[in-house]
């Protein structure tokens, strides 16, 4: 849809401050839930009996339950369809672990009648969890916090036992302590009650977030220009254009075809662990 005027632009690049804090595997839903091809086999998928809801001891706690493999949605990398209107922090995401190697994981273990388990504790206060049983019995959650989700697999006991239990959280990140500090760091983020106000963007997620706007303006019928404006303003725009410089567009023609590569298969390159270069660089 084209605005009837151009400064209107301003404002939309605002709708995308969520995505500030976004790990890989949220970005990487972010281009994939816009392939219209999924988006047709989700709307397929959303009526079936393959996922089912189970009521939850708690408040902000979801059970889910995978009856069956889906093999469509196995394709994409992915357990099952999420609803590919929500975005990346609010769907029900779960890659598969094939395709998304977790650098966290967490092990249950039979715990002390009475031991508190800090994990757990701190999750349930201050995140929203849902929690996937698959068809095999495997586990795994996703906590979400502001702005920021995080996919995590669990193994041993069932955290669904009634029997007392604890987590015990494993890191991946090989031997290197700075990288595994900074697999900390990030997860920590999730359980951080004041992660809001103005976005905080690094160089990479920039760049990823005006990938997808430019991805989202041509679907919306925009030119170059006026992605250039929602990603630099109008001001900034009539000068380059009043001097003749095609330097923007340009930009943003690079910008375009780096979102039509994540979005066609491209983001599967975003789940692999220590992707530093390519489709992830800005």
């Amino acid at each position: 849809m084209r605005f009837l005027e151009t400064r209107q632009l301003g404002d939309v690049a605002r709708k995308y401050d969520y995505t500030s804090k976004l790990g890989a595997d949220r970005w990487a839903w972010e281009f994939c839930r816009r392939d219209p091809e999924l988006r047709d086999k989700a709307r397929f998928y959303s009526s079936g009996d393959h996922i089912s809801e189970r009521p939850a001891p708690c408040p902000g706690l979801t059970l889910l339950k995978l009856r069956r493999p889906i093999p469509e949605a196995e394709a994409y990398g992915l357990c099952f369809f999420p609803d590919p209107d929500n975005h990346a922090v609010d769907a029900d995401l779960f890659w598969s672990a094939e395709q998304y190697p977790r650098d966290i994981s967490v092990h249950v273990v039979d715990a002390v009648p009475g031991e508190i388990d800090e994990y757990q504790m701190l999750a349930l206060q201050r995140c929203r969890i849902t929690h996937l049983t698959s068809h095999d019995g495997s586990e795994q959650f996703i906590l979400r916090g502001a702005r920021c989700a995080i996919q995590i697999m669990a193994h041993g006991m069932s955290l669904l036992s009634p029997r007392p239990h604890k987590m015990v959280v494993t890191i991946g990140g090989g031997e290197c302590p700075d990288t595994k500090a900074d697999v900390l760091k990030k997860a920590r983020r999730v359980y951080d009650a004041c992660n809001i106000g103005p976005p905080q963007w690094t160089r990479a997620g920039r760049g990823l977030r005006d990938a997808l706007i430019c991805l989202d303006a041509k679907e919306a019928g925009l030119s170059y220009w006026e992605m250039a404006e929602i990603i630099f303003g109008y001001e900034h725009v009539e000068a380059n254009r009043s001097r003749g410089s095609r330097a923007l567009k340009d930009v943003m023609r690079r910008n375009l075809q780096r979102g039509e590569t994540l979005r066609d298969g491209g983001y599967r390159e975003l789940l692999q662990p220590k992707v530093k270069g390519s489709l992830l660089a800005a």
